[in-house]
């Protein structure tokens, strides 16, 4: 069988994605820098997932009726686990890593070898991810993330919490706060 972009497409839905029928993902773009044989990303039911994933050897669960908007962007090494119910507007990102080593000497071969990776197509492919701080992010259910907003590694937004538009999410959000800002900072309280 000759390999084209469409059929590339199917191994990728069928190998790498375990979803539920009732979910759309054909506007999905799933970019896996490390391939294994395993399941790198979990759909459940009735979901809409119309944004980008870039991902090492981690693991993404998404939960039931989860709406993902154009231009939300995920970079996960570590995990990422979004509950039930969840909406994330559209230009979000969810980053679980620092992406480099804060540490000049320890990014140096980042900087050295990123145009030949990215002519090669191979770019984070062969980045030393154990010099690089990674954490889970957590979104429990009936969250809502407004547009442009960024979450940070190791956050857990709690149940029903809405994210305001444009805020940076460095630190937990309690269940039904509404947070907003850079650094987000709790506003008030929703029920």
């Amino acid at each position: 069988m000759e390999k084209t972009k469409e059929n590339v497409y199917e191994l990728m839905q069928s190998k790498y994605i375990h979803k539920q029928k009732t979910s759309n993902t054909d506007r999905l773009q799933l970019n896996i820098r490390s391939f294994a044989d395993k399941t790198y990303l979990t759909v459940g039911e009735n979901c809409v997932l119309n944004c980008t994933i870039n991902m090492g050897d981690c693991h993404i669960d998404i939960g039931d009726r989860v709406m993902i908007n154009d231009g939300t962007t995920f970079f996960c090494v570590n995990g990422i686990s979004i509950g039930n119910d969840v909406m994330i507007s559209w230009g979000c990102t969810l980053i679980d890593n620092n992406s480099h080593s804060i540490i000049s000497s320890e990014r140096l071969k980042d900087t050295v070898v990123a145009r030949q990776e990215y002519e090669a197509g191979t770019l984070g492919n062969n980045t030393d991810w154990s010099t690089v701080k990674n954490a889970p992010i957590i979104i429990k259910d009936k969250a809502w993330i407004g547009f442009n907003s960024i979450i940070m590694k190791g956050v857990t937004i709690g149940e029903g919490a809405v994210i305001g538009a444009g805020s940076v999410v460095t630190k937990d959000v309690p269940d039904y706060a509404v947070v907003g800002g850079n650094p987000a900072t709790v506003i008030k309280y929703t029920t």
